[in-house]
């Protein structure tokens, strides 16, 4: 509950994890999710018997998808009307420790800052963590959030090895070359991150799994894609065959493999992170005006 004064001064009353056992992931599992496709949520079990339900991750996932799903977190703020900057959006639940528990995936609903930001070259598997754009993602953005806010976020380990140029893949194979069973595995261990192609494939309605990303750039693709904002931005992934290109998703709503955003150019960036599998959400419907809130 938040209250507000007359000054603009903001207290709040936390549900705290001593008065409930229920996690924020627990309470989307069992309470939002239902089945398949209701208020967007899928469970990527693989079994599913929608359309393109074989194009599942098949991680045992929960993805939002499709145009506008209740899927709005307000982070970094108590106040009663949580601000634009502080608006966020869930990706998912993952279970990417395989430990049984899920972690809820976020994503900065805005660009960090308004910024847009140079890729510097990543020229080998091992310089994402040297790269610009993650020491300032876990620096500069990383300190914009006092420590009441840090410690909800989970230090995570980020598959960062890349994949080859695939003109033809659909989000499955994206998956499967990125973070699935054909990865390079090769993992980089920090707070924040970017999000994956395959987050971004997912992220549409299930009628388009089966198309290629290199073709996401028709209204139908980019009208039923929450994650679409009509914005040049930077995925996490690199290139493994031209490793000073990174992977970018393109204002059209496509994922070139042709045409290249080079090193130089300035382009947005939605910081993306990982709860710690103990946070609470407290209140809240999902929607962009009563997003959830979380227990701090």
């Amino acid at each position: 509950v938040y209250v507000e004064d007359s000054n603009g001064r903001v207290s709040s009353e936390y549900v705290t994890s001593e008065e409930t056992t229920q996690t924020g992931a627990d309470y989307i599992i069992d309470t939002v999710y239902t089945t398949d496709g209701k208020k967007g949520l899928y469970y990527h079990d693989g079994v599913g018997t929608y359309t393109n339900a074989s194009e599942e991750a098949g991680d045992n996932s929960y993805r939002y998808s499709g145009a506008d799903p209740n899927n709005y977190v307000c982070f970094g703020s108590n106040r009663s009307t949580c601000p634009e900057d502080n608006l966020y959006r869930i990706i998912g639940l993952f279970d990417d420790d395989k430990d049984g528990t899920y972690n809820i995936k976020l994503i900065k609903w805005t660009n960090y800052d308004g910024e847009y930001w140079a890729f510097p070259s990543i020229t080998d598997s091992s310089t994402w963590e040297s790269n610009e754009v993650n020491l300032k993602l876990n620096t500069d953005y990383w300190n914009s959030f006092d420590n009441t806010w840090q410690t909800l976020i989970k230090f995570h380990n980020w598959q960062v090895g890349g994949m080859e140029e695939g003109r033809y893949n659909t989000v499955k194979d994206y998956y499967i070359i990125e973070v699935g069973s054909n990865s390079l595995n090769i993992t980089y261990s920090d707070e924040i991150g970017l999000m994956y192609v395959s987050d971004y494939g997912y992220a549409s309605s299930p009628d388009n799994w089966t198309t290629a990303l290199y073709d996401y750039d028709d209204r139908e693709n980019t009208s039923n894609n929450w994650l679409f904002l009509n914005s040049i931005e930077w995925v996490i992934s690199k290139r493994t065959e031209n490793s000073t290109y990174p992977y970018f998703i393109s204002h059209d709503g496509s994922v070139p493999t042709r045409t290249y955003v080079d090193s130089s150019s300035m382009t947005s960036v939605r910081p993306s992170f990982y709860l710690n599998s103990n946070v609470i959400i407290n209140d809240g419907t999902g929607t962009s005006s009563d997003p959830y809130r979380l227990a701090v």
